[in-house]
């Protein structure tokens, strides 16, 4: 079978080639330097993934974006900086940016390798694909709330509000006992209420515990609701040498990639007749937003009508300035 072809574009020779060398066993790999030198190799052969970086001399890996669009079919990007993904949310959203990796001192490789994967052959869900050995508990057998064991993610079954809350303050409380964030307990509040209330759909599609008023965003009756049994979803809970980890997956696949980018964008892009963004009242991407910027990671995974898995990494050594953005849908 032939090997999948990445084209890796980034003026920073080391950079280039360390991510060069880390693909270059399983996929026939080339590099260029400078936008003139990707269009020139993407006019003499198809890729089937461009990783760019976005400032380059000459024309940037945004304009880059832009050419693949108009002129090739069926070849996906990434793109990859050293400065903070929310100046180019935007841009994303106008031009269906579904992965931007952020470049640190030391280039996180086992990312760039994992979204290559899973954008290539589309086995996107499971947290273990970024962790090597991580031990996966189903702890549902347990009642309570299960103490932390190194290098392990213990999953858990939610089927009520109560359960959910009480479950979520003692993960919190014992994440920032163990050196994480007091902001871990909003990742928690989010990302699990985005799986309990806005995930359900009934048989027609809509939404079952949310609806919307005309003149506002999403309002949610929190003291009204009545879980149906059939509305459960998971939560994952653990640690990874210094990372904390956070996953919720619920069985909806509600969720879509474009409506991700349009909430991130409404709570960061200002426009002329505004000091602020035009989502300061919208509750969902509000979580959203702060959810990635209180993670060094946040990744969506996604099976339209089907599930969603959305993971949050918190790493307690060296917390990072700028966030990354990982979303994969499949159908």
């Amino acid at each position: 079978m032939d090997k999948k072809k990445i084209l890796v574009v980034e003026d920073i020779n080391s950079i280039r080639i360390a991510i060069m060398d880390l693909l270059e066993e399983d996929y026939s790999v080339q590099g260029a330097s400078n936008y003139d030198q990707a269009v020139k190799l993407l006019n003499s052969e198809k890729f089937d993934l461009v990783i760019t970086d976005i400032k380059m001399p000459g024309k940037s890996g945004l304009d880059l974006i832009k050419y693949i669009r108009e002129n090739t079919i069926d070849t996906q990007y990434a793109l990859s900086t050293a400065y903070n993904i929310n100046d180019f949310i935007h841009f994303a959203k106008e031009h269906s940016v579904w992965n931007i990796i952020p470049k640190y001192s030391s280039l996180d490789l086992r990312f760039i390798e994992v979204m290559v994967k899973k954008l290539l052959y589309h086995d996107i869900f499971g947290v273990g694909k970024y962790f090597d050995n991580l031990e996966i508990v189903d702890s549902n057998k347990d009642s309570g709330f299960e103490p932390f064991r190194d290098n392990s993610l213990f999953i858990k079954t939610i089927r009520s509000d109560k359960e959910r809350t009480h479950l979520c303050e003692r993960i919190g409380k014992f994440m920032v006992e163990k050196g994480a964030p007091r902001g871990i307990h909003q990742v928690l509040e989010e990302l699990t209420s985005n799986a309990m209330i806005r995930a359900p759909r009934d048989n027609k599609g809509n939404s079952k515990y949310q609806y919307e008023l005309p003149s506002k965003d999403i309002v949610i009756a929190l003291d009204k609701i009545q879980l149906d049994t059939s509305d459960f979803f998971e939560i994952g809970y653990g640690i990874y040498k210094n990372t904390f980890l956070v996953t919720t997956r619920d069985f909806f696949g509600a969720l879509r990639k474009e409506e991700i980018l349009r909430r991130l964008d409404r709570h960061i892009t200002v426009n002329e007749t505004s000091p602020l963004p035009e989502g300061v009242t919208d509750s969902h991407g509000r979580g959203l937003f702060i959810c990635r910027e209180l993670s060094d990671h946040i990744i969506f995974n996604i099976k339209k009508d089907v599930r969603t898995e959305v993971i949050a990494l918190v790493d307690t050594i060296s917390a990072k300035s700028f966030k990354s953005l990982s979303i994969y849908e499949i159908e």
